[in-house]
């Protein structure tokens, strides 16, 4: 079977339960921090292919992957994924659900990359100008990278605005390269 499918398919029955419970953010948050375990820590989908690791071990691991305050339908729906041999498939579940969650709430993502620190007040007119903008809500995240030099990257979905100095220093070089 296509990971695509299957994974589209449990996200997608996932949802449909969360949302009927009223329990769609909770589960969210724990599938948010489930996909970040993922990412920051390798060795974790290395647990879940081991077999000789516990099937146990394995619900207390991706619990305790799912956040400090895991709902009880992300428990059960981790049971049912163990209960199928289905874990090596945990993070695309995760990734779909996140997916779903966010185009039925009209959440978009931004990541805001500049050389120096941003103020607080900065990251919220940029919010509240892309709210106003696209008609979504906004899941900000900033972060330093001196490399720029100046300037910024603003990357919201696929889209990416790159305005730092350090792409238009090489993008001089280049066209100078070029001549």
């Amino acid at each position: 079977m296509d990971i695509g499918t299957l994974s589209f398919r449990y996200a997608k029955a996932l949802f449909s339960l969360a949302k009927d419970k009223g329990l769609e953010e909770q589960v969210y948050e724990n599938m948010k921090m489930l996909s970040d375990c993922f990412l920051r820590e390798r060795s974790l989908q290395e647990a879940l292919v081991n077999p000789l690791v516990s099937t146990a071990a394995k619900e207390k691991l991706l619990v305790t992957a799912g956040g400090i305050k895991v709902c009880d339908l992300y428990v059960r729906f981790i049971r049912l994924v163990l209960e199928h041999k289905r874990e090596s498939y945990l993070l695309f579940f995760a990734r779909s659900f996140i997916d779903l969650y966010r185009k039925e709430k009209k959440i978009t993502r931004v990541l805001f990359t500049t050389a120096v620190p941003t103020d607080k007040p900065i990251e919220e007119h940029l919010k509240k100008k892309l709210r106003k903008e696209t008609g979504y809500t906004i899941e900000f995240s900033g972060r330093v990278n001196p490399d720029l030099i100046g300037g910024f990257q603003l990357q919201i979905g696929n889209y990416r605005l790159d305005t730092s100095y350090a792409s238009q220093l090489r993008n001089i070089r280049n066209q100078l390269l070029n001549r």
